[in-house]
């Protein structure tokens, strides 16, 4: 671990000073809707990185993800787009399904001139990336997931839909509109899952950790049970928005009912589409699949220390590497 700690002095000067660096904030109309992105600046090949789960582009400024759009800039043209509904983007009333927001991806693309980019994303990202490497792959130079693909339950069995819809809600930053945003995105399902002779010839890179919850039994939904419990009978819990409070209401009950937990867990564990779903993954990419493990985060390290410290130029690092050898 020693070795992965050790980050040399000119690197952390160089990303303090590319973080110090203006972007821009710009906006474009593309299928009917105005899309906000940031122009980290540059020039080349595009380098686009999508949103996650919350926030907007600026998860990969300021949030979350910060250090790692500035570090291309010397070679790429590094763009950060907000998908719709979510921060300064336009709030549609539909539009929320994958393939509407991976086709607003490529309008975006169309209305910046741009014909071919490489993809950068994480979780929910990585479904618009691979629904766009499925039906336009003449688009992608390469592809960049961070985690596994996020993929949805959507059971029709009323006690695990409830559930969804609840632990939907707790989205901290969407309001009330939480589940109308997200809830779309469970019925994704790539081509590849039901069609085992189909291939995806782009080359791509994704990084996994030992905690990426998708791999765990049962998924995510299995993941936030427990935990989603205990936040919301927390002393201190304070739902911040109606929509939160009915959801808060709903898994309290649920933390005083263990038949209920288990039943849930159970049958996230039972019909988990997520080892048949990586297998495909891994069966339709092939040898175009490149999978890095990513650092594990000491039990006493400061989180803010060891992403500065640690992740970002191992991201960094192993992102610039995989596209001067996919690239050529």
């Amino acid at each position: 671990m020693r070795g992965l700690i050790y980050i040399p002095f000119l690197f952390l000067v160089s990303l303090k000073l590319v973080n110090a660096q203006q972007v821009q904030d710009k906006f474009i109309r593309t299928n009917g809707v105005q899309l906000h992105y940031l122009d980290f600046g540059g020039s080349g090949l595009p380098l686009i990185f999508l949103q996650s789960f919350h926030d907007d582009a600026s998860e990969w400024h300021t949030g979350e993800m910060a250090g790692i759009a500035q570090q291309f800039i010397s070679d790429y043209q590094v763009l950060a787009v907000t998908r719709r509904g979510w921060g300064k983007s336009d709030h549609s009333e539909w539009g929320y399904d994958v393939a509407t927001q991976s086709e607003d991806l490529l309008g975006f693309m169309d209305a910046l001139g741009i014909k071919k980019a490489v993809l950068i994303g994480r979780i929910p990202a990585n479904q618009d990336m691979i629904w766009i490497a499925e039906h336009h792959p003449e688009r992608i130079a390469t592809l960049v997931m961070i985690g596994n693909p996020y993929l949805g339950l959507n059971s029709s069995e009323p006690e695990i839909r409830t559930y969804e819809s609840e632990l939907l809600a707790m989205s901290w930053d969407l309001g009330e509109r939480a589940v109308a945003m997200r809830g779309p995105r469970n019925s994704w399902r790539p081509d590849f899952l039901s069609d085992s002779i189909a291939r995806i010839a782009i080359p791509t890179l994704r990084f996994l950790s030992k905690m990426d919850v998708e791999s765990l039994p049962g998924g995510r939904n299995a993941f936030y049970l427990n935990r989603t419990i205990q936040q919301v009978s927390a002393p201190d819990f304070k739902p911040w928005n109606d929509r939160v409070a009915q959801a808060a209401a709903y898994f309290r009950e649920l933390g005083k009912e263990s038949s209920r937990q288990e039943f849930i867990r159970n049958h996230f564990i039972k019909y988990d589409p997520g080892p048949s779903f990586r297998a495909s993954l891994e069966r339709a990419f092939g040898e175009n699949l490149q999978t890095v493990w990513e650092p594990e985060l000491p039990e006493d390290a400061d989180f803010d220390s060891f992403w500065e410290e640690v992740y970002a130029p191992f991201y960094v690092k192993e992102i610039k590497t995989f596209l001067n050898e996919t690239l050529e």
